[in-house]
């Protein structure tokens, strides 16, 4: 079985994501990002070295938070979720809705927050784009 294929992500599906991934690495000061499914499912991680996280907690955490996070929009303005943004004093991180699958990065650099927010949602867009009707 290859990667990704009991969520019907083929091969041409991953040489899609890559650019998006990039893209947010490329523009955001962030130590961490993962991409996966609505249910925890690591699509891709990568932290900085010195960033000691573990990519299946790091995963699980996002499971957490968007389950409670949906359930909490969905009640109060029966919307879907789009991000959370949860900040602590020294790094936040920011979770993004992305059609089939969530972006998740974490960083330290407060005063660049709303930048990674906005690369994200451009991110988050082109990947809803991308898996759009499937």
């Amino acid at each position: 079985m290859e990667f990704g294929a009991d969520l019907g992500i083929t091969q041409d599906d991953i040489e899609k994501i890559s650019p998006q991934i990039t893209f947010i690495t490329t523009n955001a000061d962030i130590e961490a990002i993962a991409l996966v499914s609505f249910e925890g499912y690591q699509i891709a991680f990568s932290s900085l070295p010195h960033y000691n996280v573990d990519a299946d907690q790091f995963c699980g955490q996002i499971s957490a938070i968007l389950l409670t996070g949906r359930s909490t929009i969905q009640t109060l303005f029966q919307e879907d979720l789009d991000e959370i943004i949860v900040r602590a004093e020294n790094g936040y991180i920011v979770i993004s809705n992305a059609g089939k699958f969530v972006i998740m990065c974490a960083g330290t650099i407060i005063d660049t927050m709303m930048k990674t927010v906005k690369v994200m949602r451009v991110a988050a867009n082109n990947l809803k784009k991308i898996f759009e009707g499937r």
